[in-house]
């Protein structure tokens, strides 16, 4: 049930801009902005429902961010506060990152979730990663933020439904080569690590 609840929680995030896409083309920006508003209350649902008691408040921070630019949208009928969502959305989960440096960087987590002891080599290169990834997605924000107030809605639904995305698989693509070529850890049932392994064989080969 947990694992439902997350996946939809997932697709509500990602079916957002497009919900704002069809409300700001088909109808104005009250209508928008109201539709905002009741499409953000779903999404907390299934947060309320998964998340411990300890974890709620973090997990709310993204809702709460979506019924503020909702509010503003509302209220000054300016369509802009609503584009902006999905671009302060991405800068939080890039504060979010950095904010992690503090004590377990986030990518040490979860890299902990599949091998519980890391070396130091390991525990660098999930900080210096973790690092890279919150900057990333800020300037992605700052970019998406940009594009959100001088472009024109179809330019916006672009940028925010696909290239952003894509610019996020393209810094993941990157570090899962980096982190391959760097420890040499290849699964040898993963067609993407036998390619990697060609051009930068496991270290008890290369020996």
């Amino acid at each position: 049930m947990k694992a439902v609840l997350g996946v939809i929680s997932t697709l509500f995030l990602l079916a957002s801009p497009f919900v704002l896409y069809w409300t700001l083309t088909h109808r104005d920006v009250t209508f928008a902005a109201v539709t905002l508003l009741a499409w953000v209350a779903l999404r907390t649902i299934p947060i309320v429902l998964t998340a411990k008691a300890e974890q709620r408040r973090a997990a709310l921070q993204l809702p709460a961010i979506g019924l503020v630019f909702a509010l503003l949208g509302l209220v000054s009928r300016n369509g802009v506060w609503l584009l902006v969502l999905p671009s302060a959305t991405q800068a939080t989960f890039g504060l979010t990152f950095l904010r992690s440096l503090r004590a377990t960087p986030l990518i040490e987590h979860f890299a902990r979730m599949v091998e519980p002891n890391l070396g130091v080599p390991q525990q660098a290169h999930c900080r210096r990663w973790t690092r890279y990834w919150g900057y990333y997605l800020i300037t992605l924000s700052a970019l998406g933020m940009v594009v959100a107030a001088t472009c024109s809605l179809q330019v916006w639904m672009l940028y925010v439904g696909i290239v952003s995305y894509g610019f996020v698989g393209v810094l993941f693509a990157v570090e899962y080569i980096v982190r391959k070529v760097e420890f040499r850890d290849y699964n040898r049932k993963n067609p993407i690590d036998l390619v990697i392994s060609r051009f930068a064989p496991a270290k008890d080969v290369a020996s």
